[in-house]
């Protein structure tokens, strides 16, 4: 077992920590604050390729893997950007790129993943719903069959970026539960345009990512043509697993990037804080709640990996991505709350960040999936239990 990075992957990483010098602490404050789409960064990471990451070179990308993916959304929260920085380019290399180019028809890919690689075009996705939650079999979005496509009708929530977004992802019902197959039969995966009148979004002013802002989404005959389809109708399931692993992973990179940021900038106040004449680093109080934030950290950044290099080889992943997802979003929570703690009454302060990414963070115990479902999931599929549900 090999765990050097090769030299791709260094090169990457250091080319986007300099990249993410453009832009300072300041920046991000001032996005959070106004709650402001971060337009400059968006616009310099197209350019500099970093959307164009698993798009195919065919289409105007680099073709590289989900591996060179979480290392970019690790090292954009790492340097400052956070959630809304890393959460941008999942949007673009995961609900977009990695979706269409696994599972799109040949007339989505040329028409969305030329878009996505250079930045002109914004995707969302939509699955969660007011009375489904996450439950992906319970959802009552539902597509019908008319005029060579589909119409859509339905109500999404917990949307982000939805209002901004040229099209979205949308997991669609297309035969009744009640008449389905199995459990998993009559759900589809479709590409809906939101330019049309049949798309209405209103955000949702929630406590994280407030740069990129979560909507309510509503469907009134939106139409979706035959070719955004993504997979086989009533078979989206197969798409959605495709895509629910690399969520995972992402999310768990960008929990390490932010865990990351604000160890080290507690550890920076620890060393350089003078207290009875002497740095606070220097007592255990505070060296060894920082050490076992990092410990934590590094371990759950060698289950993300791992599930992104699995991810790679085509192989099933579900476990180690759920578990990277579970343990990558409680270690940075970790060390958020240290981070609060190491600063004292200037960790709640808005002007150093911690705050910001404390709020951010708190999102990775209950989004993309509370971690109350990746313990399920573990105890039934691992351990082999009986279902609680």
């Amino acid at each position: 077992m090999n765990f050097d990075e090769n030299e791709d992957v260094i090169l990457l990483r250091r080319s986007i920590s300099e990249f993410m010098k453009r832009f300072t602490e300041e920046y991000w404050r001032r996005c959070d604050e106004n709650r402001e789409f971060p337009q400059e960064y968006w616009e310099a990471a197209a350019q500099s390729g970093l959307l164009a990451i698993t798009i195919p070179e065919e289409y105007g990308g680099a073709g590289l893997g989900m591996y060179e993916a979480a290392t970019a959304m690790m090292e954009v929260a790492r340097c400052g950007g956070g959630l809304a920085a890393g959460d941008l380019l999942m949007r673009t290399l995961v609900f977009g790129g990695v979706m269409i180019n696994r599972h799109g028809t040949k007339e989505a890919k040329e028409k969305y993943l030329p878009k996505l690689a250079s930045g002109r075009a914004i995707c969302s996705f939509a699955h969660t719903e007011p009375n489904a939650g996450v439950n992906t079999f319970d959802i009552q979005t539902r597509a019908e069959k008319r005029n060579g496509g589909y119409v859509v009708n339905g109500q999404k929530i917990w949307i982000t970026l939805a209002h901004k977004a040229d099209f979205i992802v949308t997991v669609v019902r297309t035969t009744p539960k009640e008449k389905a197959k199995s459990k998993t039969h009559g759900i589809s995966v479709m590409i809906i345009d939101t330019k049309q009148e049949g798309v209405k979004t209103f955000k949702i002013h929630g406590m994280a990512m407030r740069a990129l802002t979560s909507n309510t989404v509503y469907f009134e005959d939106a139409f979706v043509p035959e070719e955004n389809v993504i997979g086989e109708i009533d078979r989206g399931w197969t798409c959605l697993t495709t895509l629910f692993n690399a969520e995972r992973i992402s999310t768990s990179s960008i929990s390490l990037g932010c865990g990351e940021y604000v160890l080290n900038k507690a550890v920076d106040y620890a060393k350089n804080r003078i207290i009875f004449g002497r740095p606070i680093g220097s007592n255990q109080a505070i060296q060894f709640p920082l050490a076992e934030a990092k410990a934590e950290l590094e371990v759950a950044k060698l289950m993300t990996l791992k599930a992104a290099w699995l991810f790679d080889q085509g192989r099933d992943c579900a476990i180690e991505a759920n578990i990277a997802a579970l343990q990558a979003g409680r270690a940075a929570m970790k060390a958020a709350d240290r981070a609060i703690q190491t600063y004292g009454g200037m960790g709640f302060a808005l002007d150093n960040d911690i705050e910001r990414f404390y709020r951010d963070i708190r999102l990775f115990k209950t989004a993309p999936v509370p971690e109350e479902m990746v313990l399920n999931l573990i105890a039934t599929k691992l351990l082999q239990l009986p279902r609680s549900f």
